[in-house]
């Protein structure tokens, strides 16, 4: 690695590493988390300083991206440990022998739900989304991290839900 690449990159770290941190703050739940993330996005600025091109964006919106892909992977990380849970509790039960297809059936909504939502919703709305429901804040504790009036999240949900209920009844027309 030659000094020049780690001047630019110290130059990176100094001059973006707050800016960065807080949109990341602002995406995830605690402020531990928030860090760790930072850290890995400027791990992967670190390591992929080399293929960045300043005639096909900013420094500036290539740390966003990266910033961005690394928070919807930690989302989706979550989604795969909930994911797991739910796979744990069907094993559970399917023990008791309890009306295993409508569990089975069950499940596979969940995973389309989640896939509509990735799918459907803007960055916004997923956010406050997965805070609801993976992360299972209170529509106040939403509000209070994202800054944003607790009405606004009750109707980014509301909405939401109508929305992905409207996707699912298309999806399952005619399906069962």
């Amino acid at each position: 690695m030659t000094t020049n690449k780690n001047d630019s990159f110290n130059d990176i770290l100094e001059n973006h590493y707050n800016e960065i941190f807080h949109y990341v703050n602002k995406q995830v739940v605690n402020i531990e988390d928030a860090k760790d993330l930072t850290q890995d996005i400027f791990l992967k600025v670190y390591e992929k300083y080399s293929s960045f091109n300043p005639e096909k964006s900013s420094i500036r919106t290539w740390l966003y991206r990266i910033a961005h892909n690394v928070v919807i992977n930690n989302f989706k990380n979550a989604y795969n440990k909930y994911r797991i849970n739910i796979d744990d509790e069907i094993l559970d039960s399917l023990k008791d022998n309890d009306n295993i297809l409508a569990k089975l059936v069950e499940k596979e909504k969940v995973e389309d739900i989640i896939n509509l939502m990735n799918k459907h919703l803007n960055s916004k709305h997923l956010r406050v989304m997965y805070l609801y429901f993976f992360s299972e804040l209170s529509i106040k504790e939403i509000s209070d991290h994202l800054n944003i009036p607790n009405k606004t999240v009750n109707n980014i949900i509301t909405l939401s839900i109508k929305k992905i209920q409207y996707k699912l009844e298309v999806l399952y027309h005619g399906r069962f």
